[in-house]
């Protein structure tokens, strides 16, 4: 079995964080799903440039089974890998699950029965995305003030979430404050933590709230909130210092006893070697579309099991980087919790047949068992699209 031919979609059908999707064909016929994550911030040209650059040097002509010498021409042979940041590694991933995917579809089996089987039966969830602009169409609204807050989260709540999660420290429409900023000023941290502290009291101490922060505070900034937020018991405390600096996030996890979570913004077993050995996180987050793929995040949860650190993949993406995810979570038993965003414009979800994401009860998803990422294409909304077609081999 060879790879002949790869499409690469510009999914542009609705403004909000389209995916990026790659399929590999085979002469057999068969095809692979990948999805490239950078839906949102700059490089989305980039993106499609790396993926049609690595696809035609590298990826057609090849057997789609052997996917660990795959990774390593990928990482070694584009002389970038070494080093790289989103651009390359979000490529080298998306590859790597449109390859998985492959070898589960010729194999008949799941994923995650190639990684050594299902070590649950259900994925926790946790929601992500109800109170900004994904969610807004369906309130009308954008919250603002506390109260608003707690309405929403109330309304999650009784959609079934037992967790969910928000940053309560964006500056309000209009109040000139600026949009980051390394010290976090009182107005500011007031209002977070009364943000914070409605959602609370909206959903009571059954419900899991997980605190964002996007690494915007200076380490000061963020030791000093992390403590005034402890007796609102949240579940994690997610990038409160960006992650370029190890030390920083340590000193953070040192001073404040709240579960420090990060790793979005990480890419592979080597920028993650530090954070794990120095155990400067509880919960590591990364990205299956960006870490590396389904072949390195497995690496990277094997190594953190070594210190009883636990993960929580990152995910704010497309249906497809749902379907990776849940696949690797499946087979992780260092595994907590999956990120979940389910209330983007329906039309997100209905570019694969099969979303998981409408498949959620009681915040938690069960495990897909058909073969492969458990997903296939919606020709029909595909085809709307924008795609560059490659062939060869």
């Amino acid at each position: 079995m060879r790879i002949v031919a790869a499409d690469i979609y510009d999914v542009d059908l609705h403004p909000y964080k389209p995916p990026i999707i790659l399929r590999l064909i085979t002469d057999q016929g068969l095809y692979g799903l990948g999805e490239f994550p950078l839906a949102y911030g700059a490089g989305r040209q980039a993106a499609i440039g790396m993926l049609k650059d690595m696809v035609v040097e590298f990826v057609l002509g090849a057997d789609p089974t052997q996917i660990e010498a795959m990774w390593h021409k990928l990482f070694r042979r584009t002389f970038w890998g070494q080093g790289g940041g989103p651009i390359i590694y979000g490529g080298i991933s998306t590859i790597d699950e449109a390859l998985w995917d492959l070898k589960g579809k010729a194999l008949g089996r799941p994923v995650y029965d190639l990684l050594g089987g299902k070590t649950c039966d259900a994925i926790r969830c946790y929601c992500n995305g109800w109170y900004s602009a994904e969610m807004a169409p369906a309130n009308n609204r954008v919250p603002v003030w506390p109260e608003e807050f707690a309405e929403l989260a109330q309304q999650v709540a009784e959609l079934g979430y037992n967790a969910l999660k928000f940053n309560p420290f964006g500056a309000p429409p209009g109040s000139g404050w600026p949009e980051h900023e390394r010290v976090l000023d009182p107005r500011r941290a007031d209002l977070g933590y009364a943000r914070l502290a409605a959602v609370r009291e909206a959903v009571g101490p059954e419900v899991d709230i997980l605190v964002e922060c996007h690494g915007w505070m200076g380490t000061t900034s963020a030791i000093e909130m992390g403590r005034r937020l402890v007796e609102l018991k949240p579940f994690c405390y997610e990038e409160p210092v960006d992650a370029m600096n190890v030390e920083c996030m340590l000193k953070v996890a040192q001073n404040v006893p709240i579960p420090i979570a990060a790793g979005e913004r990480l890419y592979t077993r080597y920028q993650f070697r530090e954070y794990i050995e120095k155990q400067a996180l509880d919960i590591l987050q990364p990205d299956v579309g960006l870490a590396g793929g389904i072949t390195e995040v497995k690496k990277i949860a094997a190594h953190a099991e070594t210190y009883d650190l636990h993960m929580q993949p990152h995910n704010c993406h497309g249906p497809i980087a749902t379907a990776a995810a849940v696949q690797l979570d499946a087979c992780i038993t260092n595994f907590v919790i999956q990120e979940l965003v389910p209330f983007r414009d329906r039309i997100t979800y209905e570019l694969v047949n099969e979303p998981l994401e409408m498949q959620v009860v009681n915040s938690y998803l069960p495990i897909p068992t058909a073969p492969g990422l458990g997903v296939t294409l919606n020709e029909g909304l595909v085809g709307r699209c924008p795609c560059i077609h490659l062939t060869g081999g």
